[in-house]
């Protein structure tokens, strides 16, 4: 097998990167991308390079398939309910194991307008690091300052949840074993569906530090804190595990 140059690895990486966080189907662009892969072999091996094959600056070439591929609503409007049934369900899961759910008018409405401002920056942000193409190490940092962006959204759903009084939906003993079933069988039922464990093993990293501030018996800020760090801290050892593994196996196949 033909082994590209890293810049040329990085540039298809980015351009991967670009169109998914785009709105663009995983299949068209991954399609796309391998058709480049193989023009870019081809090129390496008469001494050229990226910028000679693309005639253009990465970013522009970047912007101008995106703008020539139509835009996956299905597979976004997918994607947000997944994460938005996702993040409600380790919410949940979480008050269920602090010994009761309960979610005021202002929760209700404020976690997913919290998550719907999270993704859009997140998407932003991704877009952003994918035409600049940083690497990875510049990328993973990135991001997990980003992460904090979500701290504060929580942080500030909280203290005005706080400062005013909304209703409350308190659920009895019964509710709360049915709403533990139910976020479990998501979290299974979305991993089957996804075809991967990703997210059962993302679940537990998000659970176990709920299960630790719960014996530690922290107030409700420094647990947030707490668990932030935690989970942001367990979710970057296990994808930058995931990359080394990908790396490796890279370099086994060539």
């Amino acid at each position: 097998m033909e082994t590209l140059s890293k810049k040329s690895e990085r540039f298809l990486e980015s351009l991967h990167l670009y169109l998914i966080s785009s709105g663009k189907k995983e299949a068209e662009a991954y399609e796309i991308v391998e058709e480049l892969r193989d023009h870019l072999t081809e090129a390496e091996k008469e001494g050229k390079d990226v910028n000679d094959i693309i005639g253009q600056s990465p970013k522009e070439y970047m912007e101008q398939v995106s703008k020539e591929m139509p835009f996956d609503f299905r597979t976004l409007i997918s994607a947000f309910t997944v994460f938005l049934l996702g993040t409600l369900s380790y919410l949940l899961l979480g008050d269920v194991i602090h010994g009761g759910a309960q979610l005021s008018l202002i929760q209700i409405i404020g976690y997913p307008v919290l998550m719907i401002v999270y993704l859009l920056s997140l998407t932003a942000l991704l877009r952003y690091t994918a035409l600049h193409q940083f690497d990875k190490r510049k990328e993973y940092v990135m991001i997990g300052i980003f992460g904090f962006l979500k701290i504060s959204l929580f942080i500030s759903v909280i203290t005005l949840d706080q400062a005013i009084d909304s209703p409350v939906i308190v659920l009895s003993p019964l509710g709360n074993v049915i709403a533990a079933l139910l976020t479990i069988s998501f979290f299974i039922g979305a991993s089957l569906w996804a075809k991967t464990w990703v997210m059962i093993i993302i679940a537990l990293i998000l659970v176990t530090p709920e299960i630790l501030v719960q014996i530690l018996q922290l107030s409700e800020e420094a647990s947030l804190i707490t668990k932030s760090i935690l989970i942001f801290g367990a979710l970057f050892v296990y994808f930058w595990t995931i990359n080394r593994r990908e790396n490796a196996s890279k370099a086994f196949s060539s």
